[in-house]
């Protein structure tokens, strides 16, 4: 039986994996990732404190959730193991070349690249929106991407917005600045999917939230946490170029 526990750490989150991993305890060790990713980390480690496999392509979780965890926040994923028949097969399945490994918890931890971001927690009302553009437009400039200031305050006016119309309470805004795409995360306080609809027919009003995240985004998506849920959406850090 597999078991895993969460600790944070100077802004790095820890998952201890221990006991054996089988197929069984592949969803419960990938119910725990995902706790820790909804709470926006700086980064993961996910430390293999003594852990034996029933098929070491149980393992293949551990990149999947990387690569996941990549595209969902830009948080950066490490591994950590002391026992080097766990790391050969890493290395033999591939993982290690999508997430590093390293041979100590404290190593993992020292060399968390952790990705530039900015981060806000803001009470929904009137001003919210208007408190999210300043933010994330500030950061684009300070980043020096002034082609996605626009783009990047009409996500985040759309994500937020929603939050003021559907939910209340106070949410908190990510940030985050990769090699390729900038992304932007909104953890709010409720667990219902949010739901694309069309403007009204009569009045063309409402609506619009989704369809011009759908329209303006590389991807965009949203997971569901313990305590309410993060709907996400990445930009790319370079246009596409046009095609002769």
């Amino acid at each position: 039986m597999v078991t895993c526990t969460l600790t944070t750490s100077e802004g790095v989150s820890v998952v201890t994996v221990t006991g054996r991993l089988d197929l069984a305890g592949v969803a419960g060790v990938r119910t725990a990732l995902h706790k820790a990713l909804v709470d926006q980390p700086d980064a993961i480690v996910v430390d293999l404190v003594d852990l034996t496999v029933d098929m070491d392509v149980n393992l293949i979780a551990f990149s999947a959730f990387a690569t996941f965890a990549a595209h969902w926040s830009g948080c950066p994923v490490a591994l950590s193991t002391s026992s080097g028949q766990l790391r050969a097969d890493l290395r033999r399945l591939g993982i290690s070349r999508v997430v590093p490994v390293y041979p100590s918890r404290t190593e993992a931890i020292a060399a968390a690249d952790a990705p530039r971001s900015y981060r806000s927690r803001i009470v929904s009302g009137p001003d919210a929106p208007a408190l999210a553009r300043q933010l994330v437009g500030d950061a684009c400039r300070a980043w020096q991407l002034p082609h996605l200031v626009e783009d990047t305050e009409l996500i985040v006016t759309e994500l937020v917005a929603n939050v003021v119309r559907h939910v209340g309470g106070t949410m908190n805004l990510r940030l985050t600045l990769q090699d390729r795409y900038l992304h932007i995360a909104v953890h709010d306080g409720s667990r219902r999917e949010p739901v694309r609809t069309l403007p009204d027919p009569d009045s063309c009003e409402g609506g619009r939230g989704l369809l011009l995240i759908d329209a303006f985004a590389a991807r965009w998506g949203w997971v569901k946490g313990v305590d309410g849920k993060v709907v996400w959406a990445t930009l790319r850090r370079r246009p596409r170029k046009a095609r002769s």
